[in-house]
This record gives C-alpha cells, sequence and structure tokens, in this order.
C-alpha cells in the first residue's frame, strides 16, 4: 500500500509556476531577482522549483539552480543583466518525473548608447523590451501578446556625482509612461544622470532594466527650460490673453509665442522676448472672430543650433462660439478645445453648467421672457482634465425681441397713427405682440387707482384684432375718463409654442 502512493506520487505532473516578474537589482554586477507563485492548479506535492537560463551560445535553456519549495524569490549573482536581457524559465518539483516548463520571462535592458541632441536639449533612450514568450522555440502566444502589449515603461532617474549608488526610491520621472522602446525626455546640460527603465507589468509588479549614466558635456550650451506651461488664454472682445510660464533654471534668453489658424498649417512667429521670467501676452493683432492655436517656445541663441527650438510649451487653442435663436430655445456651440477637456458655459455672467459636449440647448429662454429678460449673453470656459490648463471664450451675446410691448400712455382724442408697423393708433391701448406670433389670445383688464375694474375684454385665439380689443380710455359704459394713471393686467397664450405671458403696469391717460 505504500509503495502504491509512493509510486503515484512518484508520476504527478504538476503545473510550473507562475512567474510575476524577472528585475534588475540596481547598484549590483547585474544581478537579477525572480519573484513567483506557486500555480493554483497544482495538486502534486511540490519538493521545490527548478530554474533554468537562456544560454546564448548554445541557443538552449540550462539547469540554473534548485530551490527549495515554499520559495517565492531567487536573486542569481552576477547574471549579466547589464551586458544584455537575461531570459528565464522555471518547472514545479515533485518527485522524478520531468516537469512542465514555465513562460520564458525577459529581462529589460537599457542600451548603453545615450543618443543626446546638444540643440533640443533632449536625450534619447533606447531599451530591449520585457516580454514573455512560449517556452518551445520562443513562440509568443495570444496570452503572451495580451500581456506584452499591456506593459508600460517610464524612464526614471536623477542628477548624481558619476559613480553614485542608484536609488529607485528617490527616482523621479524624465518621461511620461508609455509602451514604446524609445523615449526623448529634457536634460539639464553639463550635469550626470542616473537612470534606468521603469517597467510596469499588467499583474501589477514593478521590473528595473540596468543603470546607466549620461554624462552631458559642451559648456557653451545654454541649458533649456525644463518646460514652459502655457496654462490659460483667454479672448475678449478686441484681443486674445495668453498666460505662461518659463521654468526658472533656463539660461535661454530668446523665446518667442506662434501661433496658427489650424494645426496641419505652420506657425508663425508674432512676438519675441528676451526675459524669461515673462508670464503673459496680448496678441491684439488676432481676428477675435477666429479660431487660433498659440505655444511658446524657447530658441538656442549659439551659432550651430541658432533658431532650433529647445523646447516648446504645449498648444492651446481659443474658444469661438455660436450663439443661434431656434424658436423657441437658444442653441450655443463652439469649437472643442484640444486638450481633454470639460466645459463650463456661464449665462448672464453666472455659471450655468458643467458640460462634456461642445453644444448646450438653453430651454430656460421662455420662462426669462416672463421675468422681462430679453438679452442672454454665453461664456465658455474649456478646462483640462489633467493640467486645469484653460481656455475662456470671449462673451457672445443674443438679443431677442420681447414677445409683447405694452403701451406706457395713450391719447384718447388722437387718431393718429403712432406705430407704422402695427399701425397703432395713440388712442389705442392694447399689446404689441412681436416677433412672428400670427395666432395668441389675451386677457385684459383695466383698473382705477381704487382698483376697480373699468374695462375688460378678451381676443380669442385666431381672431384677429378689431375695435373691441382695444381699450381706448374710456369706461366700460363709455364714459370719459380724466388725465391719470391707471393699472392694468394682461395675460397672453400664444398657439405655436404654448408660452403664457402674464403682465402688470401703468399706463397715462394723456389729452393733448
Amino acid at each position: 500500500m505504500i509503495v502504491g502512493m509512493t509510486i503515484a506520487e512518484s508520476q504527478c505532473l504538476p503545473p510550473p509556476p507562475i512567474i510575476e516578474s524577472v528585475t534588475v537589482v540596481p547598484n549590483t554586477n547585474g544581478n537579477i531577482t525572480i519573484r513567483w507563485h506557486d500555480n493554483p492548479d497544482n495538486n502534486c506535492t511540490t519538493t521545490g522549483y527548478e530554474i533554468y537560463k537562456y544560454n546564448y551560445l548554445t541557443n538552449q535553456f540550462d539547469f540554473l539552480v534548485l530551490v527549495a519549495a515554499g520559495t517565492t524569490s531567487y536573486t542569481e549573482i552576477n547574471a549579466g543583466a547589464n551586458t544584455r536581457p537575461q531570459i528565464y524559465r522555471m518547472t514545479t518539483k515533485a518527485g522524478a518525473a520531468g516537469n512542465e516548463h514555465s513562460e520564458n520571462h525577459h529581462s529589460v535592458f537599457l542600451n548603453p548608447v545615450l543618443q543626446y541632441g546638444p540643440c533640443t536639449m533632449t536625450a534619447t533612450v533606447l531599451w530591449r523590451p520585457y516580454k514573455t514568450s512560449y517556452r518551445d522555440g520562443f513562440e509568443i502566444r495570444q496570452i503572451d501578446k495580451k500581456f506584452n502589449d499591456s506593459i508600460k515603461y517610464q524612464i526614471v532617474g536623477y542628477i548624481a556625482p558619476s559613480g553614485s549608488p542608484f536609488n529607485p526610491m528617490s527616482a523621479v520621472a524624465l518621461s511620461e509612461i508609455t509602451a514604446d522602446t524609445t523615449i526623448d525626455f529634457k536634460m539639464i546640460v553639463n550635469q550626470n544622470y542616473l537612470f534606468c527603465v521603469k517597467t510596469f507589468l499588467p499583474n501589477g509588479d514593478i521590473s528595473y532594466s540596468n543603470v546607466r549614466e549620461g554624462i552631458i558635456a559642451g559648456s557653451d550650451i545654454h541649458a533649456a527650460p525644463l518646460h514652459i506651461k502655457l496654462d490659460s488664454l483667454v479672448s475678449f472682445d478686441t484681443h486674445n490673453h495668453l498666460h505662461f510660464e518659463i521654468e526658472s533654471s533656463t539660461q535661454m534668453t530668446k523665446f518667442q509665442v506662434e501661433r496658427c489658424t489650424t494645426l496641419d498649417s505652420a506657425f508663425n512667429v508674432i512676438h519675441t522676448f528676451s526675459d524669461k521670467n515673462t508670464t503673459t501676452y496680448d496678441d491684439n493683432t488676432c481676428d477675435v472672430n477666429k479660431k487660433y492655436f498659440y505655444r511658446i517656445t524657447a530658441l538656442n541663441n549659439i551659432p550651430y543650433c541658432d533658431g532650433i527650438p529647445a523646447t516648446i510649451s504645449d498648444t492651446l487653442n481659443s474658444i469661438i462660439a455660436s450663439v443661434k435663436y431656434t424658436k423657441p430655445n437658444i442653441l450655443v456651440s463652439w469649437d472643442d478645445f484640444i486638450q481633454d477637456s470639460v466645459y463650463y458655459l456661464h449665462r448672464n455672467g453666472l455659471f450655468w453648467v458643467m458640460l462634456h459636449v461642445t453644444q448646450y440647448t438653453d430651454i430656460d429662454v421662455q420662462s426669462d421672457f416672463l421675468s422681462n429678460i430679453y438679452d442672454f449673453c454665453y461664456k465658455i470656459v474649456a478646462v483640462d482634465r489633467i493640467t486645469n490648463y484653460t481656455s475662456i471664450s470671449r462673451e457672445y451675446c443674443r438679443s431677442l425681441e420681447k414677445p409683447v410691448t405694452m403701451p406706457n400712455a395713450i391719447d384718447p382724442t388722437s387718431t393718429f397713427t403712432n406705430n407704422i408697423e402695427t399701425h397703432r393708433q395713440r388712442n389705442q391701448f392694447a399689446p404689441i405682440v412681436g416677433g412672428d406670433e400670427k395666432d395668441y389670445e389675451y386677457h385684459m383688464i383695466i383698473f382705477n387707482r381704487w382698483n376697480s375694474v373699468i374695462f375688460e375684454t378678451t381676443k380669442p385665439m385666431d381672431v384677429p384684432l378689431s375695435k373691441e380689443h382695444f381699450w381706448y380710455g374710456a369706461s366700460a359704459n363709455g364714459n370719459v375718463l380724466p388725465e391719470e394713471t391707471y393699472l392694468y393686467y394682461v395675460k397672453i397664450t400664444f398657439k405655436n409654442s404654448n408660452q403664457v405671458f402674464e403682465q402688470k403696469g401703468t399706463v397715462n391717460l394723456i389729452y393733448q
């Protein structure tokens, strides 16, 4: 019975462990640490893990070491990670039977050649990427491709004396996170950088490449600004206002403001200046009805780099809006902001609504008519979600014709035509309906100072104005009333829009 169990266990073929990461250990002679965990499908009694390493001379994997069961990491001393990428695979040991190998994991290798552009103050670094591959013939399967495509990279480092140890915890980002294997990043001249590639694996682990030093020579080169932040663009009725910040460590003294009308066209220089502490510029030569793209550029002013941009800011564009009355609402639309933006719409000087699209239908226009508001002004504030870079449009206004106006005085003795458009006579008092409204009804009441009704009339829908719809300054029984101020109330309903207009006011009776 015991013999049978031993044979069964010796024939158990466990799946390989799951390799989590392969990373170079900083400040060593290319040491590499491998991290893994046991395969959850392993039902065998694990006695250890075998680690294999790729041999570039024989193009085969050589057995490296056997580690004890329960171990989750191993560091190979002098692994050679400073000279080329290293490749590892593993098996789970359970008895004497041969076992399945894991996927291959390739370490990141930072190229020893640092390509430096003295005129642009940028360094280009290249590296061999982290990747996984199938154990047979380094085949890339779909599962490997999915893993490899999800890997992200970032150059991290700092300025330090030559030969200094590299501390990954103190390293700062020198580049954006990217999936590429080549990156340009801005450097300060005459400084030594310690840097490496920080790799973000899709399983959450971090893998580091070997560390490089980069000493940048050239005492005649002026240090470029590490950044220029063009952070806001405000459009006014007469000009566009730019606000920016030039990083203060720069030694450059040649800067320029550039603009274009489309991103497909060339930027034109519209202003030059030499003081790095400059923070604003007013573009008084622009057409405020046109969309412009702006940027700030720092230029090298040494002979062999003359005119070559060293640092260029992000590009901001002005916001041009359109305000159209599409009865019964107002449609506001505008150009998009080239950043990843959210839009804040201001209406009549107050914040109104936050939007993620470039148009808004103002459905409150009709209700504002009841409060005698007929002028509507809009301003758009576009804000980048990440950087908070801002572009603010100028204010765009639309004055709408009042749907109803009421005369403030009548002369009962005059039949002179007071309004050529409406043919309204001076002795006729009734609502004057503007716009293109044709069909409406109203109820109108006239009161004296004691609040007694002296006249009342209604105009049905679809019925033209006629004599009985006007007040002529007399009482309901036709008696002449004295010169005085009288009160009125009117309620009007429009057929097309179902808008209801109500108003109380005064009308003066004047005899001339």
